[in-house]
């Protein structure tokens, strides 16, 4: 982003998302937000193909050549424990595209 122009929530959401799957928790304490203010947007970028949940055997998250699977805490798991976040493949253009400008 240019100049001293301040991310918008959107962006600040797919960012915090782009670098490790996330809890909605670890997100609303990483942005400074309560998670009943976060899971709208959640919501939103959930049903526009911007963000999945991180869970084994689904797309990427396979557990197996994933670039984050050190830091996963679904990765060996049949079942996840916790509700993650990792951003889709749309989320991550989208982010590109918003941080171009």
């Amino acid at each position: 982003m240019t100049g001293s122009a301040v991310p918008s929530p959107l962006a600040r959401i797919l960012s915090a998302v782009s670098t490790a799957p996330r809890t909605p928790a670890e997100l609303a304490r990483d942005l400074g937000s309560s998670e009943d203010a976060l899971s709208g947007m959640l919501v939103t970028l959930h049903a526009g193909g911007y963000v999945q949940e991180a869970v084994p055997e689904q797309g990427a998250c396979a557990c197996g050549p994933c670039a984050l699977k050190s830091l996963c805490r679904n990765a060996d798991s049949p079942a996840p424990a916790l509700s993650l976040l990792r951003l889709t493949p749309r989320g991550a253009a989208y982010l590109a595209r918003l941080t171009a400008r």
